[in-house]
């Protein structure tokens, strides 16, 4: 072990239904549409888009069970430190990003009492050309006005109010101001977001102040999460982590662990593409202690609706054992 050298590791994304907000509630055939729908997400729009990596470096994985593994083994990865890997996962999430780093400002000089001279900044919609978290800001910035505007008033300011400094007073002239007098319409129009006036009891500093707490504090980085689900951290960050094999069984469902084209993933779904073929062509009788909350499921494009007992053919009985707890007879 001594003369063993770590030679390098491939770039890992591990994406699982379990880590989805909301996934416990759906179905196991829902989850999987879930998770298929955030992996896009972070192939499209991070993989291959912020991080430029080709999908000859990429292969996908589907795990066997709730989700599916990314990994990236161009050469420029391989020997990437763990914390490398983990500021990787920070960029997919969004954490520590500043809105001086997204948004386009201007500094200008304003005129104060007894001739002081205070510098303020101007800030601007990122342009619609821009990628990355640029363009991401400015799809909240729009989505969250819009949202608001088919809020009521007390939704909103609820919204703002759970800002730390921020109270109902100010709250309700910040409402006032962008719906009232229909000033959220001159950001989107002109794509700035100085449109309140210092003097006023709330101005520019407070709406920026709640701007960036809703979207920087609050929603930015949970915004990858949102879009992707949360990639496991630790899964990333470990140069040493051993991998479900591809190929293999998974134990938890005894469905296959599946290495995946990009173009078969796109048309992959767990309980037709990855069902073990049965040792045999016989059944087997299975009953349930608890029916499944489901009133049916499609293995291999064969409807199983769920009895107390019921035969179903050798290559359903692992995953349904597994995953629904039914028992043999």
């Amino acid at each position: 072990m001594k003369e063993k050298k770590w030679m390098g590791a491939d770039l890992v994304f591990d994406l699982d239904a379990d880590h989805l907000p909301g996934a416990e509630d759906l179905s196991y055939p829902e989850q999987m549409e879930l998770v298929k729908n955030r992996t896009k997400v972070l192939l499209e729009e991070f993989i291959f888009g912020d991080f430029g990596f080709s999908e000859e470096d990429t292969q996908i994985v589907f795990s066997g069970h709730r989700g599916y593994h990314i990994h990236v083994r161009d050469k420029k990865v391989l020997d990437l430190s763990s914390n490398a890997r983990r500021e990787i996962v920070d960029h997919i999430t969004g954490t520590g990003l500043h809105p001086d780093a997204i948004l386009p400002h201007e500094i200008y000089e304003e005129s104060e009492f007894m001739d002081r001279v205070k510098r303020r900044k101007s800030y601007r919609l990122p342009p619609p050309n821009r990628y990355g978290w640029r363009k991401r800001y400015r799809e909240m910035v729009i989505e969250l006005l819009e949202r608001w505007s088919e809020m009521s008033q007390k939704e909103v300011m609820d919204e703002i109010s759970e800002i730390e400094g921020i109270g109902e007073k100010i709250a309700k002239a910040l409402y006032d101001e962008l719906y009232k007098e229909e000033k959220w319409k001159l950001v989107l129009k002109n794509e700035r977001l100085d449109v309140l006036k210092e003097e006023k009891r709330v101005n520019q500093k407070h709406f920026m102040k709640i701007f960036h707490g809703i979207i920087l504090e609050k929603k930015l980085p949970h915004f990858g999460a949102e879009r992707v689900g949360e990639t496991d951290e630790p899964v990333t960050g470990d140069i040493k982590r051993l991998i479900r094999l591809p190929t293999s069984l998974h134990g938890g469902s005894f469905l296959v662990v599946k290495p995946l084209s990009l173009e078969e993933f796109y048309s992959f779904f767990p309980l037709e593409h990855a069902v073990p073929e049965g040792t045999d062509n016989g059944s087997y009788t299975i009953f349930f202690e608890q029916l499944p909350e489901e009133d049916s499921i499609m293995i291999s494009r064969e409807e199983f609706i769920f009895e107390d007992k019921m035969e179903v053919p050798t290559y359903a009985v692992p995953f349904l054992c597994s995953k629904y707890k039914a028992k043999l007879l």
